[in-house]
């Protein structure tokens, strides 16, 4: 037994609908699509990018609005990710050089070296990834928030510093 098709909203012959706009029957799940990467919160590292998967593959084939939307906000959260990968990277490569050489500085026989590699090292966690591990938390959060609001007064949203990834 199959389920019968969600209907599209289609413009009536003559006319074009406003891509900018969403008709209040696809304010609903577009909401939804727009709130799916909070399952960040419930599977971390994956629930925010399995979430907008999981509502865009669900809603696609309702409207080209909907499709739109769920693209919007897969392309985000993957860009996020990418973001946070290289930014966990960066660190480890820093902390990791600020160590060899409190190892090598030690190793050479001067004791002040490793001392300051090593609290070099700490600076930089506490001078550096501290604090963009806090703005990689709260942005996507607020841009998320700026999503649903607009949505719910009617307007696409177009995520910033989002690669856009599927088209």
């Amino acid at each position: 037994m199959s389920l019968p098709e969600p209907p599209r909203t289609e413009a009536p012959p003559g006319w074009r609908l406003d891509p900018g706009l969403i008709p209040e029957p696809e304010r609903t799940p577009a909401l939804l699509i727009h709130l799916s990467p909070l399952l960040g919160l419930v599977l971390p590292a994956l629930g925010n990018v399995l979430g907008p998967l999981a509502a865009w593959l669900a809603y696609r084939d309702r409207s080209h609005v909907l499709d739109d939307q769920g693209k919007e906000a897969l392309n985000f959260q993957l860009s996020v990710w990418l973001y946070s990968f290289l930014v966990g990277l960066l660190f480890f490569a820093l902390f990791s050089l600020g160590l060899l050489g409190g190892l090598f500085g030690a190793a050479s026989g001067s004791s002040e070296l490793g001392v300051l590699a090593i609290f070099g090292s700490l600076a930089a966690f506490f001078a550096f990834f501290i604090p963009v591990s806090l703005v990689l938390w709260a942005f996507p959060l607020v841009v998320m928030l700026l999503a649903v609001i607009r949505v719910n007064q009617g307007r696409a949203y177009r995520y910033p510093l989002s690669i856009r990834w599927i088209r």
